[in-house]
């Protein structure tokens, strides 16, 4: 998993390593009790598989997210960069529990701090 010449989907381990991932994450996440109580009444069913597209395109892989615009459905849900942080917290653990190599979850970790303003509602401004 630490060929440089493939993308980052692929050197997670392609689409069934993913789908693995995003179960094993949301396993944490749930047990998380700072965390789970955003999830109350969510179908999990739709998350995971709404969260599967997200990560393919974010990572390079076959699929295009096409879900609704993460700020939107993000909004007044009360998340903030500490909530973000957590989330992410349990994405790696659950990368690194399938032997994913230091870079590539470092890597992972970068392309979704991209996402973390339009999360938390936190607006990025210069000066």
């Amino acid at each position: 998993m630490t060929d440089n010449s493939e993308v980052l989907f692929e050197r997670l381990g392609g689409a069934a390593a993913v789908a693995a991932i995003v179960q094993e994450m949301y396993y944490r996440v749930l047990n998380d009790p700072e965390l789970s109580p955003f999830f109350e009444g969510v179908s999990m069913e739709h998350l995971r598989k709404m969260q599967y597209h997200f990560l393919c395109t974010a990572f390079d892989g076959p699929a295009e997210y096409s879900g609704t615009d993460l700020t939107r459905i993000h909004a007044g849900r009360g998340i903030k960069g500490k909530h973000f942080a957590k989330f992410c917290g349990h994405f790696a653990d659950a990368l690194e529990d399938r032997g994913v190599s230091k870079r590539d979850v470092d890597d992972a970790l970068g392309r979704l701090s991209i996402y973390k303003d339009q999360i938390t509602g936190d607006a990025n401004v210069d000066g």
